[in-house]
């Protein structure tokens, strides 16, 4: 790990990095944290969203139009081929960026519970955006997502990472914040590092997943119940807190009750 990691030009910072951060998860994916204390990063191209990494239609018209306006047959040749390229590796990285997704928001969101959570035994880990970068490993990059009008707006020209550091604006809700991991191409370079993270299902040999081991004291500055959170679930999860040296599990504001 790093306190000074390299930082990528396509992956923009917030103005500060204290930035309070959230995950939002159901009680599988919040006990699995916690059991191995591992950060789960599964590939882009599982997270559900078909455009993830893909290029916008605004860039894929202008690249006709730079063909249509080429001077010669090998200026047009030229555009295809480049125009190729782009297409073929920003298919093919899709299953190789291993992302962890995070929204910014100094407060809690109720539309996060909904789009993230399918049950009530859920809950929202909060952190900043300082204490995530601190935990992930130094293979790991780390920005702010750029929204931009998939219809008609294009990437910026000549870096593969655009792709995966850009959504379209129908998501801007999110407002997210992204930490991406790319397996290294050789071991000089971290190859070795990185396979000891890495995990298949025997079972589902698609499903990969590259999951670090984290300081989840250092990571997790609070929790919030789900607000409809069963009594049961929400006993369970300040067990674990208080096993684990976390901080008292906090209700949600969507459980106060109106005062007159």
């Amino acid at each position: 790990m790093t306190s000074q990691p390299y930082i990528h030009p396509s992956f923009p910072q917030p103005e500060d990095s204290s930035q309070i951060i959230w995950r939002y998860m159901d009680a599988e994916k919040f006990r699995w944290l916690l059991e191995h204390e591992r950060l789960f990063m599964p590939t882009a191209d599982t997270l559900g969203d078909p455009l993830e990494g893909s290029t916008p239609p605004g860039e894929i018209d202008w690249w006709q139009r730079e063909a249509e306006n080429a001077t010669s047959e090998e200026a047009r040749a030229t555009v295809a081929h480049n125009r190729a390229f782009f297409a073929h590796f920003s298919e093919k990285l899709r299953s190789h960026y291993y992302v962890s997704c995070w929204h910014m928001n100094a407060h809690e969101n109720y539309s996060m519970w909904q789009c993230y959570t399918k049950v009530n035994e859920a809950v929202a880990i909060k952190t900043t955006y300082a204490a995530l970068r601190e935990v992930l490993p130094s293979l790991a990059l780390m920005g702010i997502i750029r929204y931009i009008d998939y219809a008609s707006d294009r990437l910026p020209y000549g870096n593969m990472f655009e792709h995966i550091m850009h959504k379209d604006a129908y998501y801007r809700y999110e407002a997210e914040a992204r930490a991406i991991v790319v397996p290294p191409p050789t071991t000089e370079l971290g190859l070795n590092e990185f396979l000891v993270d890495h995990f298949r299902r025997t079972e589902e040999e698609s499903f990969r997943v590259y999951a670090p081991r984290i300081d989840i004291c250092k990571l997790i500055q609070g929790i919030v119940l789900h607000p409809k959170v069963p009594d049961a679930f929400a006993a369970e999860v300040r067990d674990i807190c208080s096993t684990k040296g976390l901080p008292e599990p906090e209700l949600s504001r969507g459980t106060k009750k109106a005062v007159y």
